[in-house]
């Protein structure tokens, strides 16, 4: 009886320092990351909450905001021919850069996975766009598209063709904007796919080899089927960066010629900051996130059941 008293004395006390460590070791966790919720509430929350709110009034920066309901949502949303018209440009620019952007990556990743002399040094070059500020990248771009000392149409001359206005002509302007998109984003999907492929078991292609499988069927009866849940993941990054371009646009064709470059966050942009319309804006911005939030769910209703983790 003694020897059980003891066993249970000498057991609690431990139970009781175990949990007060356990709730110190919380309390610092708690504490480390309390700056960073604050930046976030800051920063984050009560801009969303406070551009929720806004999207239901008019406001012009300098009277106060007036409560108009939904009519920026409605009436002037639904009679605003510029929003569709960038609806219909972002739509383009989508569909351009992102089956176009997933397969130049996707090629990449697949040459750069070769055990190949100096792969570190090609990959670091594809990647090499992600870093660069998009100013001087588009500075640069600029000069490549210049219709008269450019070096595209230089080399369309070289070889007897016409001189193309690429960012003056409305009918290539939105496809120039397009090919920069696409040339900086391939290398940070290139990494995320690059990931994928490490993931793939090598015995795999070993077996397949013994079967007398070819390249191509390796490809897509291996590699693609294992590498669906990467291909997932940029794809949605893929999306939400497309509606979100901006930068591209106002820095090398600033919506033009006339409004053939004219996205939604471009037409955002000016609603905001050129006609002052700050709660039109707000409108414009959760339409776009709406937009998004159902692109996404669709992509994961009709395609997140075909992401494999391991083949059948």
């Amino acid at each position: 009886m003694n020897e059980t008293n003891i066993v249970i004395e000498s057991v609690v006390p431990k139970k009781t320092v175990i949990n007060k460590a356990r709730r110190r070791e919380a309390l610092s966790g708690y504490l480390f990351i309390v700056p960073n919720l604050l930046a976030m509430f800051v920063f984050v929350v009560i801009p969303i909450l406070t551009s929720l709110v806004l999207s239901f009034t008019n406001w012009d920066l300098l009277n106060p905001p007036q409560f108009v309901g939904l009519e920026n949502y409605t009436k002037k949303m639904m009679e605003d021919d510029q929003f569709w018209i960038s609806l219909k440009h972002t739509a383009v620019f989508s569909l351009i850069t992102i089956p176009v952007g997933i397969t130049l990556s996707l090629f990449f990743a697949l040459l750069l996975n070769q055990a190949i002399k100096g792969v570190n040094i090609y990959r670091a070059v594809v990647f090499l766009p992600v870093v660069i500020s998009m100013i001087s990248i588009s500075m640069v771009w600029r000069w490549v598209f210049n219709t008269d000392v450019g070096i595209l149409n230089y080399l369309l001359n070289f070889f007897g063709i016409d001189p193309i206005g690429w960012i003056s002509d409305e009918k290539f302007a939105l496809v120039s904007v397009a090919i920069v998109a696409i040339w900086k984003s391939i290398g940070f999907n290139m990494v995320i796919l690059l990931a994928g492929l490490k993931n793939v078991p090598p015995h795999l292609y070993e077996a397949a080899k013994i079967d007398g499988a070819g390249t191509m069927t390796k490809l897509f009866k291996i590699t693609i089927p294992l590498l669906t849940p990467s291909l997932f993941f940029v794809t949605i990054m893929s999306i939400i960066g497309s509606f979100q371009v901006f930068d591209v646009v106002y820095m090398i064709t600033g919506g033009g010629p006339g409004d053939s470059t004219r996205v939604l966050y471009y037409w955002l942009w000016q609603n905001a900051f050129n006609f002052f319309q700050m709660g039109y804006a707000s409108a414009l911005a959760w339409v776009v996130f709406i937009l998004l939030f159902i692109v996404t769910l669709l992509q994961m209703k009709f395609f997140g059941n075909k992401v494999n983790y391991e083949l059948d």
